[in-house]
């Protein structure tokens, strides 16, 4: 039986190798790209009947949706942004 101690140095004693072969380490490059933690829905409204309403995600978790249905898909979605703009403040 072996131990951990065997089995880490024999890992050490092989990593030079794998390094020189190109194996890549299994974790990857570490990321300069920000998440962006909103996300806006456009919805149809059941009624009245062909408008729309949006809906803001922080995350996944319900954070704000429209008070009014919008006429059109668009115009919810412009007021949706707005909204969401609204959010991250002046200077972004």
């Amino acid at each position: 039986m072996r131990s951990g101690r065997q089995d880490l140095a024999d890992l050490l004693s092989i990593a030079p190798t794998m390094a020189s072969l190109g194996v890549r380490c299994h974790i990857g490059p570490m990321s300069t790209d920000t998440i962006y933690p909103y996300t806006l829905e456009i919805r149809p409204c059941e009624k009245p009947e062909g408008h729309f309403t949006w809906v803001i995600r922080e995350l996944g978790k319900l954070l704000q949706r429209s008070d009014k249905p919008h006429s059109s898909e668009a115009l919810a979605r412009k007021r949706g942004e707005a909204e969401i703009e609204r959010l991250l403040g002046p200077g972004r």
